[in-house]
């Protein structure tokens, strides 16, 4: 499959509901003190030795008659990630293409922030083609996207469980990509391993999976990742009863999601407009 250019010049606008601890200068609020807009508070010159910010007001005042110095809090920047589920599910239809889609546009819109970005994809474990570490470079992404649009997604999503260890310690905003095919038992014990992160979980379920069956019609249904096959008559009843499924597995996601402190965000595409809707909620 060749990887689309249109979905490159889309940008994903985020920002964080929390400070970041980082050390070097971005776009972000952060704890560090440094060069920045946003005053903070006032020190003596000799804890923070620099005369151009000396206020002459605040040291007049000052009992001790020392210089006081204006200091800011600096911007800072943040680590960001796209876990993404790769189970066989994930090569339905257009999903594998989203998957594509996504990296392209949240790397290059973590670069315009000056943050860092790396992948971890998931199937049956972690492999090593699956991992990018953080960078600032696109020439890596561009060979990952390529990679994954003409791989052979295969067995489930379990290895997503084991993706903790391979992000950092410090706080990152994770993106989740995933179709959420797999128990809620499992579900429950990623979020538990992502708990130190800021996680924004995209579900992406395609509609011809539950919308788009037909009224009538014998079918055969097939399940991606164990390949048991099953054939039904369908009937308007039993479509509606695939329909009402789908949204009890929804409302059930939500459940849980919120349990571990996110809103998911239920797409068809990477619809990145949509995607942005919540991104700017989280912060308003």
């Amino acid at each position: 499959m060749r990887v689309k250019k249109s979905s490159m010049t889309e940008t994903l606008f985020y920002r964080l509901p929390w400070q970041s601890t980082r050390v070097y200068p971005g776009a972000h609020s952060g704890q560090m003190l440094g060069a920045g807009q946003l005053f903070k508070r006032h020190e003596p010159l000799v804890a923070s030795p620099d005369p151009r910010r000396i206020d002459l007001r605040a040291s007049v005042l000052d009992p001790f008659d020392n210089y006081r110095v204006r200091v800011y809090q600096q911007q800072s920047r943040v680590d960001v990630y796209l876990l993404a589920d790769l189970s066989a599910s994930m090569g339905y239809a257009g999903k594998r293409q989203a998957i594509v889609q996504f990296l392209q546009a949240l790397a290059r819109s973590a670069f315009g922030y000056g943050d860092r970005f790396g992948f971890i994809g998931g199937g049956a474990c972690i492999e090593q083609r699956w991992l990018l570490p953080v960078s600032h470079h696109i020439g890596p992404v561009t060979a990952l996207a390529e990679q994954l649009a003409n791989a052979e997604l295969t067995d489930s999503a379990l290895g997503l469980l084991t993706a903790a260890a391979y992000l950092p310690s410090g706080k990152s905003l994770v993106f989740l990509l995933t179709d959420a095919h797999f128990p809620i038992k499992a579900l429950r014990e990623l979020l538990g391993s992502l708990q130190g992160h800021d996680v924004i979980p995209l579900v992406l379920w395609d509609a011809g999976e539950y919308t788009r069956l037909p009224e009538w019609g014998i079918m055969a249904f097939q399940d991606i990742e164990n390949g048991r096959r099953r054939t039904v008559l369908l009937r308007p009843a039993l479509r509606q009863k695939i329909i009402a499924a789908y949204g009890q597995r929804q409302k059930k996601l939500k459940q849980v999601f919120r349990a571990f402190g996110s809103e998911p965000v239920f797409i068809e595409s990477c619809d990145i407009p949509v995607i942005n809707r919540h991104l700017q909620q989280r912060v308003a």
